[in-house]
């Protein structure tokens, strides 16, 4: 219930922080071209191929907002971004923050993103924010048989996690406690939003962060499991 809960404030904050977001309704008309930043475009003219598929490949916020033209004539008025804070090493996928407050320096800076909401906005494209409110980065010391919370910003912290367990067997499809609670894979750390700072602090990053850019909505990052 109490997720439940944040999830509501989370999109209700998005609608009182004086942002241009779309209704419910709006949104159903558009039609989303989904992207992985990292894997659309680098934004200075190099098209060759990507030399490992394990590690950053170069796209770049501007190179989206180069191609805005492309996906617009392709019938699209609407992109879903990979999540933009800072991830760990080579994370190019964006779904594993290392630091909530600074952007993701490979794909820019914080000017570059305001940049391409706002070229976006002005051919008729929204942009969605995807919000991983679930877990952070893989933090695991295979030396100490625990996490480094202390390399995550804000939450550095066990007190800010679950306790650790593991989802096995039958538990994926008929166990919802273990699957609501558990790191459901890789080692990721699963915030607690029960922790009055997670909930908080979460909510407050959403409101500073939708106010900044503009983004016209919101995609929040396995939300079963929040």
């Amino acid at each position: 219930k109490r997720n439940t809960e944040m999830l509501r404030s989370i999109f209700l904050i998005a609608l009182f922080v004086g942002c241009l977001c779309g209704s419910k309704e709006e949104w159903k008309k558009r039609t989303i071209y989904q992207l992985l930043t990292d894997r659309f475009d680098r934004g200075n003219g190099d098209h060759s191929g990507c030399g490992d598929l394990n590690k950053y490949c170069g796209g770049t916020w501007k190179g989206i907002e180069d191609r805005l033209d492309y996906i617009k004539n392709m019938g699209f008025d609407a992109i879903w971004i990979s999540p933009i804070p800072k991830n760990q090493g080579e994370d190019y996928h964006g779904y594993a923050f290392l630091d909530l407050f600074k952007v993701n320096e490979h794909f820019g800076s914080r000017n570059d993103l305001k940049s391409l909401v706002s070229k976006a906005r002005s051919k008729g494209i929204w942009i969605m924010l995807d919000v991983v409110a679930n877990h952070a980065a893989v933090v695991w010391n295979s030396g100490t048989n625990d996490f480094d919370y202390w390399k995550i910003n804000p939450f550095n912290k066990a007190e800010h996690y679950h306790s650790y367990c593991t989802i096995g067997g039958n538990d994926w499809w008929n166990n919802w406690d273990v699957m609501n609670r558990c790191e459901y894979c890789c080692h990721l750390p699963d915030l607690n939003q029960d922790n009055g700072f997670v909930r908080q602090t979460l909510k407050n990053w959403i409101h500073d962060t939708v106010r900044e850019f503009g983004f016209e909505g919101l995609r929040i990052d396995t939300v079963p499991y929040v």
